[in-house]
C-alpha cells in the first residue's frame, strides 16, 4: 500500500507541476487523494429500517482487515449456517444407525371385540422376523403388552448400515469445509474488490484534480491569447470524462461495499471500512507445493473417498441378505376380560424366544442388489479418480494465472516508468517551446493510464492469489 500511495503522490506532483501552470499561474498544489477523503465524499450511504428486508442480520461496524472481514463472514454466513445443520443431521442420521446394533422395546395396548375364537397377527411388531400372533376369544378383552427385540445375528446388514451412514457423515462434514473455503474466497475476492475500487477511486480523484487546475489555467491562457479555444475545449471535455469516471467508480466502489456485506452475512447498513490496500508480494511457494497441499486439504477429495467407502458398506448390506438373520424376541401381557384359557384374567404372562428368518428364493432379487452395489464400488473408484484430477487441474490453472499476473505487474511497472519519463521530457520542450500542448496532453493521459493500468494489475494478482489458496483447500 505504500507504495501504491507513493505512486499516487508522485503522478499528482507530475501533473500538478505541468508548464502551462509553472508559466501562466500561481495555482495552488492539490494534495494527493486519501483513502479518508475517498469515504468522506462518498454520495451513497445506506440506512435500513429495523422492518427492512435483511435487517435482522447481524451489524458489522469500523475497520476491517481482509482476515476480520473472513472470520466474521464464517461465523455469520448464512449458506455456512445451513452446511453446519446438515453436518448436525448427518451426524444424528449415524447416531440411529448404530442404536439399531441394541435392543427396540415397546409398550402397546390392545382392546378387542370378537364373535368367535381366532388368531390375529400382532402389528406393531416385526422389524426383522414375522409379526408374533395375538389369540382372539370370543368376549371382549383388554391387553397391556410389552414386547422387545435384540438383534443376535443379521450376516452384516446393521454393521453395513452402520458404515453407510458413518460415511454419508463424511461427506457431509467434507461439504461444509469445502463450504467454509467457497465462502472465504468469496470474501476475499469480494474485499479485494473494495480496495481496488477505492484505489481507482484515488487515482481518477487524483486525475480530476489535474485536469482542473489545467483546465483553469488553458482558460487563462485563452482569453489572454495565448492558447486557441481549441485547447481550452480539449481540457474542458477531458474533466468532464474524468469527472463521469469519478461517478462510475463510486458506483462501483459501492457495489463492491454492498457485496462484501452479503458476502458476510451482514446487514447490508453495516458501516464498514477496509483498511488493507494493494499491497504487492511475490509468491515463494512452487507448483508442487500447492499440489501436494491439495492432495491433503482439498474436502472434495475426502468426500469422493468417503463415497468409495459408503458405496462398500452398501456392498456389505447387500450381502447379507444371502445370511440368516436372528433375533431374540420377548413379549409379556396383562389381559382383562375373556382370556384365551379363561383362567388368565388380570395375571402377567409371557414368553422369550429366538427367531430365525433365511430367505430360500427371491427370482434374483439380491443377486442384482449384490452386482449393482460392486459396479458401485467401482464407479465412485472412477469419481474419486476424476476429482483428484479436477483439483490438480485447478491448482495447476491457478498457478499460471498467478505466475502470468506477477508478470504482468512488472510489465506494467515498466510502463509507469516510460510515462513517467516521456511526460517529464515533452514537459521540458514545451517549457522551452518545442512542444505543443496536445502533446503535454496526450503524455499526460497515457501516464494517467499507466498509473491506473498498474493498479488493476496488482488487484489482479491479489485476485490469483485468493484463487490458489482455495485451490489449495485453505482459507
Amino acid at each position: 500500500m505504500r507504495r501504491l500511495s507513493l505512486a499516487l503522490s508522485f503522478l499528482l506532483m507530475v501533473f500538478s507541476h505541468s508548464p502551462t501552470q509553472a508559466q501562466d499561474a500561481p495555482f495552488s498544489e492539490p494534495q494527493a487523494t486519501t483513502e479518508q477523503e475517498v469515504g468522506v465524499n462518498n454520495p451513497i450511504k445506506l440506512t435500513i429500517s429495523a422492518t427492512a428486508l435483511g435487517s435482522d442480520l447481524p451489524t458489522v461496524t469500523g475497520p476491517l482487515t481482509m482476515d476480520q472481514a473472513v472470520q466474521s463472514g464464517l461465523k455469520n454466513n448464512l449458506d455456512n449456517k445451513q452446511s453446519l445443520l446438515d453436518t448436525e443431521i448427518s451426524r444424528l442420521n449415524s447416531r440411529a444407525a448404530l442404536a439399531r446394533f441394541g435392543p427396540n422395546i415397546s409398550l402397546s395396548t390392545f382392546y378387542s371385540t370378537s364373535s368367535l375364537n381366532q388368531m390375529l397377527f400382532y402389528p406393531n411388531d416385526g422389524v426383522v422376523a414375522s409379526a408374533p400372533m395375538q389369540p382372539i376369544v370370543r368376549g371382549s378383552s383388554f391387553s397391556t403388552i410389552v414386547a422387545g427385540v435384540q438383534p443376535l445375528f443379521t450376516g452384516g446388514y446393521l454393521r453395513g448400515n452402520y458404515r453407510a451412514a458413518k460415511s454419508s457423515e463424511r461427506q457431509s462434514l467434507a461439504k461444509y469445509q469445502q463450504s467454509r473455503i467457497d465462502i472465504a474466497r468469496t470474501i476475499k475476492q469480494a474485499y479485494l474488490q473494495c480496495v481496488w475500487n477505492r484505489a481507482r477511486l484515488q487515482v481518477d480523484t487524483d486525475y480530476v484534480k489535474f485536469r482542473t487546475l489545467s483546465t483553469s489555467n488553458m482558460h487563462q491562457r485563452m482569453v489572454d491569447g495565448k492558447a486557441p479555444r481549441a485547447d481550452f475545449l480539449r481540457e474542458e471535455a477531458e474533466l468532464a470524462q474524468a469527472k463521469a469516471q469519478v461517478n462510475r467508480d463510486y458506483r462501483d466502489f459501492n457495489v463492491s461495499i454492498i457485496n462484501l456485506k452479503a458476502a458476510m452475512g451482514a446487514n447490508l447498513s453495516s458501516l464498514i471500512d477496509v483498511t488493507e490496500g494493494l499491497n504487492y508480494a511475490q509468491n515463494q511457494k512452487d507448483l508442487n507445493g500447492y499440489l501436494n497441499a491439495a492432495g491433503t486439504n482439498r474436502p472434495e477429495i475426502r468426500q469422493a473417498q468417503s463415497k468409495v467407502e459408503e458405496m462398500k458398506a452398501r456392498k456389505l448390506i447387500a450381502r447379507s441378505q444371502y445370511l440368516p438373520h436372528v433375533d431374540l424376541y420377548g413379549l409379556g401381557s396383562n389381559i382383562t376380560g375373556t382370556s384365551p384359557d379363561g383362567t388368565a384374567e388380570g395375571k402377567f404372562g409371557g414368553f422369550v424366544s429366538v427367531i430365525g428368518h433365511y430367505t430360500l428364493y427371491d427370482s434374483g432379487q439380491r443377486s442384482a442388489q449384490l452386482h449393482s452395489a460392486h459396479k458401485a464400488i467401482t464407479q465412485s473408484g472412477y469419481a474419486l479418480q476424476q476429482t483428484r484430477l479436477k483439483v490438480a487441474q485447478e491448482v495447476s490453472t491457478a498457478w499460471v494465472d498467478l505466475d502470468l499476473s506477477a508478470r504482468n505487474v512488472d510489465l506494467a511497472k515498466s510502463q509507469v516508468v516510460s510515462a513517467e519519463e516521456d511526460f517529464r521530457l515533452i514537459k521540458t520542450r514545451y517549457n522551452i517551446g518545442k512542444s505543443t500542448a496536445l502533446e503535454q496532453f496526450d503524455a499526460a493521459v497515457k501516464l494517467y493510464r499507466a498509473r491506473l493500468a498498474l493498479t488493476e494489475s496488482i488487484y489482479n494478482y491479489r485476485l490469483a492469489q485468493t484463487q490458489i489458496v482455495w485451490a489449495s483447500g485453505d482459507i
